[in-house]
C-alpha cells in the first residue's frame, strides 16, 4: 500500500458534500441516506447510458468497422485473426472483439450488445476509482465518495464511455494494472505484481503498446512515490520487470499464433506500422506536440473553470503525499507521452482521467465550499454553450456542421437552463460542490446524447440504408462500393462474403459491364452526371453523401 504522509492526511468531513443528514433526522433514514451513497454514482450511470440507448447507433466510420470485424469474427469462425472485409485487420488486437462475440455466443447477433459493453467497462471504472482513492487514503472517505463523481462529471469521460470504442476497456486493464502497482508499492507480493502483469497484458490485447505510456513511468520511477521502491530497488525492479515480461508474453500468446496464421506481412504492419509509425510519422491523426494544450479547457472541462480548485490546487499541492505524486505521476507521464506520440485524440487520455479524479478529489477534500463568485464560472461555460447551440444556426454565411445546422431548439434551451439552474442553486444556497458540477454536465451530456442523435436524422445512422441495399441483394442484383471501404455494411447487412471494392473511377465502366449493378460510394454533394448515372438512393453521411448509383438506361 502506498505510504501516506501523516502531516498530509486528511480526515473524512461531512462538509465536502451537502448529504449529511440533520442531527434530528430519525436514525433510520439517516441509515439509508448513507447506503444510498453507495449507489448515488449507479444513478447518473443509468440516466447516461439508459439515453444512450434509446438514441445510439452504430456511427461510421469507427463503430461500424469495429462490428464489422467482430462480424467476420463470427461469421468465419475465425477467432485468432480479425478480418475487416476478406483482409487480415492489424489496426487492433481482438479482446474487445472477443468479448463481442461472447456477448452475442450468449444473447444472440444483435446491435444493442456493441454498445453496452464500453458504457459496463466505464461503470466498473467508477466503482474501481473509488476504491483506488479508499487504497490510496485509507479512512479518507470524502475522497472514496467524491472521485467517481469527479470521473463521471469530467465532460471527455461521459461523452466517451458511451462510443462503442477501446478506450473504457483500455481503462479497467489500466486500473487493473496501477492495483497491483499500488499493493505492490506496500508488499512485493507475487499475487500484487500478477495483477499488473494481467494489466498489462490485458492491455496489449486491447490496444497495443499503447498501454506501456499509461503504466511504464508510474513503475520505473517507483521511487517517487513508494518507499518499498526506494529501500528495496532491486527486488522492485526485478519483479516488476517480470511482470511486464509476463505481460508480454501473455500478449504473444495471441499475436504469434496469429502472425503464423495470417503470414509475415500482417506480423510486419501489426508489430511496426501499428507502434513506431504511429508514434514517430502517424498515418492518421497526426498532430503538434501542444495539440492536447490547445484543448485543456475541453479536455479538463469543467474543472479547468473553477478558480477555487486551481487556487487550493497552488496553495496546497501536497506532494509530501506519496500517494497524490504516484497519481500525479500517472496522469502527467501519460499526457506528456501523448504529446510527443505524432497520433492524437482527445480520447486516448480517458485512461489518465481516474488519476486526474483522484488528484482532484485529494485537493478539494478540505474545502468548506463557500460561495464565490468564481464558482459561477463553470456554470457560466454551460449556459454560453446553450446560447452557441441556440445562435449560430441564426448567424449568415457561417460554415456549419450539418447536425449543428440542424439542430433542434429543445436542446440548446436545456443545455441553457441547466447552465442557469446552476447559477440559481449556488447564489440561493450560497455554497456548491464538485458533486454540483458533475451533476450538471451529466445532465448536460445527457441532453446532448439525445440532442445530437435527435438533430443528426440518419446522417450517423446508415440503418435506412441498409433497407434498399439487402432489397437489391435479395433480387440477385451485383452491388460494390467506390472508393475507400471501412466495413460500413458488414455487421448492419451481416454481409457473409467480402463487399466488391473498386475506385471510383471505375464506375462507369463497371455499371456499363453490369447493367442492373449497383455502386454505393461517399460523395461531398449529390451533383451527379445526369447523362451516365441515376441516383436510385441517397442520404445525408456525417458531412457528405452516401449515395447508390445505377447505370442510366440507354
Amino acid at each position: 500500500m502506498v505510504e501516506a504522509s501523516t502531516s498530509a492526511k486528511i480526515e473524512p468531513s461531512g462538509e465536502t458534500i451537502s448529504f449529511r443528514p440533520a442531527g434530528n433526522t430519525p436514525a433510520l433514514f439517516s441509515k439509508f441516506l448513507k447506503q444510498a451513497r453507495r449507489f448515488d454514482i449507479l444513478a447518473g450511470w443509468l440516466l447516461l447510458t439508459s439515453v444512450n440507448l434509446c438514441y445510439h447507433h452504430l456511427i461510421p466510420l469507427d463503430e461500424t468497422r469495429y462490428a464489422a470485424v467482430a462480424w467476420e469474427m463470427w461469421s468465419r469462425h475465425d477467432f485468432l485473426v480479425p478480418h475487416l472485409n476478406g483482409v487480415p485487420y492489424h489496426h487492433k488486437p481482438p479482446l474487445l472483439f472477443w468479448l463481442y462475440n461472447l456477448g452475442w455466443s450468449l444473447f444472440g447477433v444483435n446491435e444493442p450488445w456493441l454498445l453496452l459493453i464500453s458504457p459496463l467497462c466505464g461503470l466498473a471504472s467508477l466503482y474501481w476509482v473509488r476504491y483506488l482513492a479508499s487504497l490510496l487514503w485509507p479512512g479518507n472517505e470524502a475522497c472514496a465518495r467524491m472521485a467517481p463523481w469527479l470521473l463521471l462529471g469530467s465532460l471527455i469521460w461521459g461523452a466517451f464511455m458511451n462510443g462503442a470504442m477501446f478506450d473504457t476497456l483500455l481503462v479497467l486493464c489500466v486500473l487493473l494494472a496501477m492495483t497491483g502497482l499500488i499493493k505492490a508499492s506496500g508488499t512485493l507480493s507475487w499475487r500484487h505484481w500478477t495483477l499488473f502483469a494481467l494489466g498489462c497484458g490485458l492491455g496489449l490485447l486491447t490496444k497495443g503498446p499503447a498501454v506501456f505510456v499509461y503504466l511504464l513511468m508510474p513503475y520505473l520511477l517507483g521511487g517517487l512515490w513508494s518507499g518499498t521502491a526506494q529501500t528495496q530497488a532491486a527486488r522492485w525492479y526485478l519483479h516488476g520487470g517480470l511482470a511486464l515480461f509476463g505481460g508480454i508474453a501473455m500478449a504473444l500468446c495471441w499475436a504469434i499464433p496469429a502472425i503464423q496464421s495470417a503470414g509475415e506481412n500482417y506480423g510486419g504492419t501489426l508489430l511496426w506500422h501499428q507502434t513506431v509509425d504511429r508514434m514517430i510519422n502517424s498515418f492518421a491523426h497526426r498532430r503538434p506536440i501542444g495539440w492536447y494544450l490547445t484543448w485543456a479547457p475541453v479536455i479538463l472541462f469543467p474543472w479547468f473553470f473553477w478558480p477555487r480548485l486551481w487556487r487550493q490546487a497552488f496553495r496546497s499541492v501536497r506532494l509530501e503525499d506519496p500517494a497524490f505524486r504516484f497519481c500525479l505521476l500517472w496522469f502527467a507521464s501519460g499526457f506528456v507521452g501523448f504529446s510527443l506520440i505524432s497520433g492524437k485524440q482527445i480520447h486516448y487520455l480517458l485512461p489518465l482521467m481516474p488519476a486526474l479524479a483522484l488528484l482532484l478529489s485529494r485537493i478539494s477534500g478540505t474545502e468548506k465550499f463557500e460561495f464565490r463568485p468564481g464558482d459561477l464560472l463553470p456554470y457560466l461555460v454551460i449556459g454560453a454553450a446553450g446560447i452557441l447551440l441556440l445562435t449560430l444556426p441564426a448567424i449568415p454565411g457561417l460554415k456549419l456542421y450539418y447536425w449543428l445546422d440542424n439542430r433542434k431548439a429543445w436542446w440548446a434551451w436545456i443545455i441553457l437552463s441547466i447552465g442557469l439552474g446552476g447559477i440559481m442553486l449556488a447564489l440561493k444556497t450560497r455554497r456548491t460542490t464538485p458533486y454540483h458540477y458533475a451533476v450538471a454536465v451529466v445532465l448536460g451530456l445527457t441532453a446532448s446524447l439525445a440532442g445530437f442523435f435527435s438533430s443528426t436524422g440518419n446522417a450517423y445512422d446508415l440503418q435506412s440504408a441498409v433497407r434498399p441495399l439487402s432489397a437489391y441483394f435479395k433480387d440477385g442484383e451485383p452491388l460494390v462500393w467506390a472508393g475507400e471501404y471501412d466495413g460500413q455494411f458488414e455487421f448492419l447487412m451481416r454481409l457473409e462474403a467480402p463487399l466488391t471494392v473498386i475506385k471510383t473511377g471505375e464506375m462507369g465502366g463497371w455499371l456499363a459491364q453490369h447493367p442492373n449493378g449497383h455502386v454505393i460510394f461517399i460523395n461531398s454533394s449529390l451533383k451527379m452526371n445526369a447523362r451516365r448515372f441515376k441516383i436510385d438512393y441517397a442520404q445525408p453521411y456525417r458531412e457528405d453523401w452516401l449515395i447508390v448509383l445505377s447505370g442510366k438506361n440507354p
